[in-house]
């Protein structure tokens, strides 16, 4: 994108949000978002190279908005995660991360329905980038949660630090493709599923891994 902004960007990015929320990658029309945004295709070419661009774009906004989205909200409730552990913070995190679905519902169905794209050659470039960019915002505040998380004693120490972080990055980065979380997946049932997979790891990597769950 040439220039952080212009008159009509705000109806470009409703226009595109809606066609590639109705409509799969391959299926979307850029002449349908141009038309609805009410700009002309010079405006459009002079700001993004392509289809393939916009939806760069917006894949990488709806990410920011998330963390930027999660990030605050935290600093809101800090009062909430005071003398928790680990696992107890994680599953308020997990909260707020659900809240944001509810606050930016087309921001969320669009990863959403980015994850369950068909892999072709296009696809291929646009997932490598994407989940490049999420995934390296995702790991380094997971790798922050963690890291607290052993110094405060909250992990069983039998387990090396580095197992520790292989497990959790992988099982939480890739929570909705474990889970095959779609759109049609009810929230209550993502927020159970998510605290389930917490107390999972919390009673084999806690240091409370003694305990049974009842």
């Amino acid at each position: 994108m040439k220039e952080k902004s212009f008159k009509r960007k705000k109806e470009l990015i409703e226009a595109a949000l809606d066609e590639f929320t109705t409509n799969r990658y391959e299926n979307a029309s850029l002449n349908k978002i141009i038309k609805n945004a009410g700009i002309s295709k010079g405006t459009f070419y002079y700001h993004f190279q392509d289809k393939q661009a916009i939806y760069i774009f917006l894949l990488k906004t709806a990410y920011e908005k998330e963390w930027e989205y999660i990030n605050k909200r935290v600093k809101e409730r800090a009062i909430d995660f005071e003398g928790k552990d680990f696992f107890e913070k994680f599953k308020l995190q997990s909260q707020i991360g659900m809240e944001f679905g509810i606050t930016y519902p087309k921001y969320m169905k669009l990863a959403t329905m980015f994850r369950k794209e068909e892999e072709n050659d296009e696809m291929h470039r646009i997932f490598q980038y994407v989940n490049s960019a999420r995934e390296n915002t995702a790991e380094t505040w997971l790798v922050k949660m963690i890291t607290h998380g052993i110094e405060d004693g909250d992990f069983n120490n039998r387990f090396p630090k580095d197992f520790i972080m292989k497990i959790m990055k992988c099982l939480f980065i890739h929570f909705d493709e474990m889970f095959d979380v779609g759109e049609d997946y009810e929230k209550g049932k993502l927020l159970e599923d998510i605290n389930d997979l917490i107390d999972f790891l919390k009673y084999g990597f806690g240091k409370s891994s003694s305990k049974k769950i009842i």
